[in-house]
């Protein structure tokens, strides 16, 4: 009643913050195609909902359709927003929230890392914490360091082809335009992808907090174990456990 946007594109709330309908729904105040407001409505709200003619039309539309949906909601309520070019890398059908949550951060470079830090003002040691040898930031995490780069081409191979080694956009593009793969192989490894960011990110910082350190080759365990957690329940396992070895 109050928060949907059916008075010429406004909702109540929009119009008038500081007034609240005792009931939440529309038709509870129109009978017989006629508006039938309680006594203390303001004039403000009486004017522009009275103005609504319910007898046109059986049915409130929205956006010109008689039976919305919930991605009619969605679409509606994103339509401001600009389209980013990677979305489909993350937020495909076999993404898992955890890794994808990451992986959102990264790819805006909003995790905290020491470059990002620094420049807040925040003293902290600037060196890498797997290699010592570059700067902490995201296009050395992901994955100009030696460290990353083993663990992400250990997984995928078909990223070791690269003259300059790759960042994390480029790695997500190039599965994208590969003709090898078909829509499943892509999004298990987007999902390799995804789970990479989450268990160098999680590394990283148990190195810097708890002292803890995992070879690439031990990150590389972990990361096929949770991902095989993930795709185990999929249909098109087999076919993909047949190419990637998943479960060995």
């Amino acid at each position: 009643m109050e928060w949907d946007p059916w008075c010429g594109g406004r909702s109540l709330q929009n119009i008038l913050a500081s007034f609240r309908f005792m009931n939440p729904f529309v038709n509870s105040y129109f009978s017989n195609n006629y508006w039938s407001l309680p006594t203390n409505t303001p004039l403000i709200l009486r004017n522009e909902i009275s103005g609504i003619n319910i007898g046109e039309n059986s049915v409130v539309f929205w956006e010109g359709c008689d039976k919305p949906s919930f991605s009619s909601f969605y679409s509606s309520y994103f339509s401001n927003y600009d389209e980013v070019s990677w979305h489909k890398f993350i937020w495909h059908k076999g993404k898992s929230l955890r890794f994808t949550s990451y992986t959102w951060m990264a790819l805006l470079g909003k995790l905290k890392m020491a470059d990002l830090l620094i420049s807040r003002g925040i003293n902290v040691l600037p060196n890498c914490v797997f290699c010592s040898n570059g700067c902490e930031n995201h296009s050395h995490m992901f994955f100009t360091c030696d460290y990353s780069y083993t663990v992400i081409i250990s997984l995928l191979p078909c990223l070791d082809v690269f003259l300059l080694r790759p960042n994390l956009l480029q790695a997500f593009e190039f599965i994208e335009d590969s003709l090898s793969y078909n829509r499943w192989e892509r999004n298990f490894c987007y999902l390799i992808i995804c789970s990479s960011i989450y268990y160098l990110w999680k590394e990283r910082s148990t190195r810097k907090f708890e002292k803890l350190w995992n070879s690439p080759s031990q990150l590389c365990r972990i990361i096929r174990r949770a991902v095989f957690a993930k795709v185990k329940s999929w249909k098109q396992f087999d076919e993909l456990n047949g190419r990637f070895g998943i479960a060995g």
